[in-house]
């Protein structure tokens, strides 16, 4: 049965693809309670209205040995990637002991602000 790991390190969220067709690409690196740890992933939770604050949150979750394993903090990693929400303005990872947040942006906004600001 997956758990959530111990404690979030490193939180990247980055936007690829084009206007028509946005990509959200999330890379967490974590820590886990022992050695090891499987099939370690980030849950997307799933919502029936978007959240009012515009973050998608995650939970950094994996498979606890089933065997005795080194009681010692793990270094872990897990990516994520799938299409933007229209809504989303960043990302929420969560862990046992802490969550990060990670805003996002839209790489074509930002040559549009610099067009803009060009242009003025």
């Amino acid at each position: 049965m997956s758990e959530l790991v111990r404690e979030i390190v490193e939180v990247n969220a980055a936007i690829s693809g084009d206007e028509e067709n946005p990509v959200l690409t999330v890379e967490v690196e974590g820590l886990a309670p022992t050695a090891g740890w499987t099939a370690v992933r980030l849950d997307a939770h799933v919502y029936i209205t978007p959240p009012e604050d515009g973050f998608q949150d995650f939970d950094l979750v994996g498979d606890r040995p089933s065997d005795a394993a080194a009681d010692a903090l793990t270094e872990v990693e897990a990516a994520w990637e799938g299409p933007l929400a229209d809504w989303c303005i960043g990302v929420r990872v969560h862990a046992v002991d802490n969550m990060f947040e990670e805003e996002v942006y839209e790489p074509w906004d930002e040559e549009d602000d610099v067009a803009e600001d060009e242009a003025a």
